[in-house]
């Protein structure tokens, strides 16, 4: 009997966490999340506070999901240097709305002279009192130049697998935790960035 048990533990712990999707990005930021509102279609949220227009979200992320989608249907196979987890793309897949939770946090600014926009970067946690920087070969591989008074930072994150963490502006979608792609910037992903 105990090794039926042990074998069911064993089972039960191997077993996979989700349906949800694949992705290998290393959680670099550690807020709590408690999702306090939900759009119309099903994406949780934890406004942090911040007047968000759920319907936006929604509206933003068919968009995003249409682009990956004609992507996936003119590019099936991934090519190695956009780093993605997935072999083979599938565009009838369906959008995993309950496996998305966005969590809005405090904004960080950059100095106008790095950019011709007033980019919004995201901290460590609550606490921070300056945006989270990013490895300078990350900007690099974008085609940009971090210096020490335009430092390469994060303008979103994925937190425990499943959280988007970005700044009020939701500029920037985590493209990537819907294509298994780390290197979506250097792909026909690209195009589907910013809606």
């Amino acid at each position: 009997m105990k090794r039926l048990f042990v074998l069911f533990i064993f089972l039960f712990t191997c077993e996979k966490d989700n349906d949800c999707y694949e992705n290998y990005y290393q959680t670099i930021t550690d807020y709590s999340v408690n999702p306090n509102a939900t759009t119309p279609k099903g994406i949780q949220v934890d406004t942090g506070g911040y007047q968000v227009d759920l319907a936006r979200i929604d509206g933003r992320i068919d968009k995003i999901w249409s682009c990956i989608q004609d992507v996936m249907a003119i590019n099936p196979i991934p090519q190695p240097e956009w780093q993605c987890l997935k072999t083979k793309f599938s565009p009838d897949e369906k959008l995993k709305r309950d496996c998305l939770v966005i969590k809005m946090v405090k904004p960080f600014y950059t100095n106008l002279k790095c950019s011709e926009e007033n980019w919004q970067f995201i901290g460590y946690d609550e606490k921070s009192t300056e945006g989270l920087k990013a490895p300078d070969a990350l900007c690099e591989a974008k085609g940009l130049k971090p210096s020490k008074e335009c430092p390469c930072m994060w303008r979103t994150a994925i937190q425990n697998e499943n959280i988007i963490i970005t700044p009020p502006d939701i500029y920037l979608w985590e493209i990537g935790r819907l294509t298994s792609c780390n290197n979506v910037w250097h792909s026909p992903f690209a195009k589907c960035l910013s809606f």
